[in-house]
């Protein structure tokens, strides 16, 4: 995709660059600012920055490929929609270009989809550094979105919770191209990529997906880079994943069915009642053994 023509011209107009300097050894920040709050968010996106900066490049570029200035434009609704609209869905409030050297925030957005700036910010972060390190090379697309929301910290308890009560799990063959545009199916894919991520992880450590993409750089294509660094197939790891969020949302699935919970309701009421009155009578006895025991 190329670089819009309005961005280039926002590059060279937008007033106040702010906040250059980032981590030590990452790349230089170089955020551009439109509206009369993005100052602000600037500042909550470069304090993120430090904070997390250092961890997401050591992981995910452990032999420091990320050496080109990133770009951040922080803009108002009518900025980012001159830009973006038609390119990203309606829901969209932040992209990150091919090349890995410019993203861009919604800031304005924000609270309508309930994402904080710094999350936001960290996750299109995360897929500039995926591009500059593998350059052009192919990567699929669960695996970019679930390390960004892996290393945004995106994650919520009620990601996996809402997959169960769904009780369905999308394929990851699937998701290695675009996402579908509708919000819910949409969802799905994004925790379903974040599942996939965090077994990885789970798997071979927290720095496999770093090593994966410096793979993919030094052998030009993703599926070979896969193998040798997990010693799985991209077609094993995929089927392994369906087999086991299958296996576990199925069961969370029939646990959580009204049906079921009834069942496991009067169970537990009836093992409760029967626990209660062998505890009655036990106490019953004891009295009257103490009774018998007493002079006349």
């Amino acid at each position: 995709m190329r670089t819009p023509w309005l961005i280039l011209i926002l590059i060279m107009l937008l007033a106040i660059p702010a906040l250059a300097q980032g981590p030590r050894g990452g790349p230089a920040l170089h955020f551009q600012l439109q509206g009369p709050g993005a100052r602000q968010v600037a500042e909550e996106c470069f304090a993120a920055w430090q904070e997390h900066g250092p961890t997401m490049l050591a992981e995910l570029d452990p032999y420091g490929a990320v050496t080109d200035t990133i770009t951040c434009l922080v803009l108002d609704s009518a900025a980012f929609d001159a830009n973006f609209a038609g390119r990203l869905p309606d829901w969209g409030v932040g992209v990150a270009l091919p090349g890995g050297r410019l993203i861009a925030l919604n800031y304005t957005r924000l609270p309508a989809v309930g994402r904080g700036a710094a999350e936001v910010f960290l996750h299109e972060m995360v897929h500039a550094i995926l591009f500059q390190v593998t350059g052009r090379t192919w990567l699929p697309t669960w695996l970019h979105e679930g390390a960004a929301m892996a290393y945004s910290g995106e994650w919520k308890f009620r990601d996996t919770v809402s997959l169960v009560l769904d009780g369905h799990v999308p394929s990851l063959e699937r998701l290695q191209g675009r996402f579908p545009a509708p919000a819910g199916m949409a969802d799905r894919a994004y925790r379903t990529s974040l599942l996939a991520v965090d077994r990885l992880r789970d798997e071979h450590g927290q720095q496999v997906v770093g090593e994966i993409l410096a793979e993919t750089a030094r052998l030009g294509e993703f599926p070979p880079a896969f193998y040798a660094v997990t010693g799985q197939s991209l077609e094993e790891f995929t089927g392994a994943f369906a087999r086991s969020m299958n296996f576990r949302l199925g069961w969370a699935v029939i646990l959580t069915r009204w049906p079921t919970l009834f069942v496991i309701m009067a169970v537990t009421f009836a093992v409760g009642a029967a626990r209660k009155l062998i505890l009655t009578r036990r106490r019953l006895a004891e009295m009257d053994e103490d009774e018998a025991e007493l002079p006349s």
